[in-house]
């Protein structure tokens, strides 16, 4: 029996053909009312969830952990992707009194209420892919 949670079996989600083209420009948004959908079009592009889990899991980082964590993450995605966590509410940036001014993200309320999808995501892959958990 299908659950009423999931009423987005009606729509079909696909993305633009040419959405891994541009990795830094925003893919075309699916456009649908349903929820599902809305949060793809939010948390959905590559990097953003790993960004997330790290905020998540290991607090604070700065621009340079993130580029440490994921080498094959150019700048100019990672701060596409930080950019658009911030603008949606997801991510603040701090500012230490420093010269130059340096910044940290963290994630906010709304953020943090990501963390059971993040989780779920975790197990799914530990159950189904056979992924390890680091040491």
């Amino acid at each position: 029996m299908p659950h009423s949670h999931f009423r987005c079996n009606s729509y079909l989600l696909k993305s633009s053909p040419n959405a891994a083209t541009f990795a830094n420009e925003m893919p075309a948004p699916y456009a649908l009312p349903c929820p599902i959908a809305r949060t793809l079009d939010l948390i959905g592009e590559r990097w953003t969830l790993l960004v997330l889990r790290d905020l998540s899991t290991k607090g604070p980082r700065k621009f340079k952990d993130f580029e440490a964590a994921f080498p094959a993450l150019s700048p100019a995605t990672l701060s596409a992707r930080l950019k658009r966590l911030e603008a949606e509410g997801l991510v603040t940036r701090r500012f230490y009194d420093e010269h130059p001014p340096r910044a940290e993200y963290v994630l906010t309320d709304k953020g943090a209420s990501l963390r059971p999808v993040l989780r779920a995501l975790r197990d799914w892959g530990l159950e189904h892919l056979g992924g390890k958990l680091p040491a």
